[in-house]
């Protein structure tokens, strides 16, 4: 997808037609009303006010249709964070050793406005079946930027990170971003993306142990 780009930001700009809008709305209204198990393709045409000829145009069934809305949304989010990270951006660790910092705030804040200004469709895909691939798709997306950082950075990669196996420390990075993020959206995105962040944050330089009791 192409991107507009600002000074300070820069976020896609959209390729749907009007139509594919509008069976992306319907789409949504029709998870939260009916579910998507139980929504047809004629229920789709019906909301969307066109035909079911001119779905099947655009997509195959509403299974394609899914796929293709979470691709598009995928991509978008890669773009965002992508564009938006700084090249040379680094983070103190506990111990004081300075390295690559691939959750930047500013990135990670147009990705969270992204998702909290298209908060209906998030919540419908999230609930209609395919609510882990979503998931692990970000996941995916966190872990391309994490690659992306460590490369400009020159970071070499290593067999493991402070004992942890190269694969596990991989997960444990991603998984901690993901999860606030994916309890935020489950939540209602009710805190403000910029609250979001400082958690993100703060969960960089906070160890697991210092949040028990």
């Amino acid at each position: 997808m192409a991107i507009a780009t600002t000074d300070a930001t820069a976020t896609p700009t959209k390729r749907n037609t009007k139509t594919e809008a509008k069976i992306k709305a319907a789409f949504t209204t029709l998870v939260k009303t009916k579910g998507f198990d139980a929504m047809t393709v004629s229920d789709i045409a019906r909301t969307a006010g066109i035909n079911r000829g001119t779905f099947y145009m655009h997509y195959v069934d509403k299974f394609d249709l899914r796929r293709q809305l979470i691709d598009d949304t995928i991509d978008d989010l890669t773009e965002i964070l992508i564009a938006n990270a700084e090249t040379d951006t680094q983070i103190t660790t506990r111990t004081g050793k300075a390295i690559c910092d691939a959750f930047q705030t500013r990135a990670i804040a147009e990705a969270l406005r992204y998702i909290k200004a298209d908060f209906a469709f998030f919540d419908a895909v999230s609930r209609s079946g395919n609510d882990f691939q979503l998931y692990d798709r970000v996941k995916a997306v966190l872990k391309r930027l994490i690659v992306a950082q460590a490369k400009r950075f020159g970071a070499q990669p290593q067999p493991s990170y402070n004992g942890i196996p190269a694969d596990y420390a991989m997960e444990i990075l991603v998984s901690a971003v993901a999860s606030i993020i994916w309890l935020w959206l489950r939540r209602g995105c009710k805190e403000s993306p910029d609250e979001i962040c400082l958690i993100i944050e703060k969960n960089k330089t906070t160890a697991p142990i210092d949040v028990l009791w």
